[in-house]
């Protein structure tokens, strides 16, 4: 059922970068079946676990460079790290601008107004905000 020539196929779609249930759904087997042989083959385990190494370089190349790449992979090249300081100043614009606006409401926070509670009225609401 998982032939030398198949599992040689999976195994050459995995370091193109093909995830684990994508190459078996490509070569029409079950995906279970190259799980299963990999607990009863240490040979072909080993060999799964180069090739995922391989394909998951394969795919972190694949990602275009820019703000994406610099914070999750990592990557510090020029182009990357430009484009993740530009968008970072962007935001701060941004959050300065709406900050300026309004400075009663900065954040999404609100002033508690002392006027309408009345004295020796319980209010959960006005408890819980005056002990944060």
């Amino acid at each position: 059922m998982f032939e030398p020539p198949t599992q040689a196929a999976y195994l050459d779609l995995l370091r193109q970068g093909v995830r684990l249930g994508d190459a078996a759904d490509r070569l029409d087997i079950s995906r279970a079946t190259p799980t299963r042989y990999a607990r009863t083959d240490p040979g072909f385990a080993a060999a799964v676990d180069e090739a995922r190494a391989v394909g998951a370089k394969a795919r972190r190349e694949g990602v275009p460079h820019g703000e994406y790449r610099y914070n999750v992979l990592k990557c510090r090249c020029t182009v990357c790290t430009r484009d993740a300081t530009v968008a970072r100043a962007g935001r701060r614009a941004d959050t300065a601008a709406t900050d300026d606006e309004s400075p009663a409401t900065a954040g999404g926070v609100h002033p508690i107004r002392l006027e309408q509670a009345a004295l020796g009225e319980s209010s959960t609401s006005f408890l819980l905000a005056k002990a944060s």
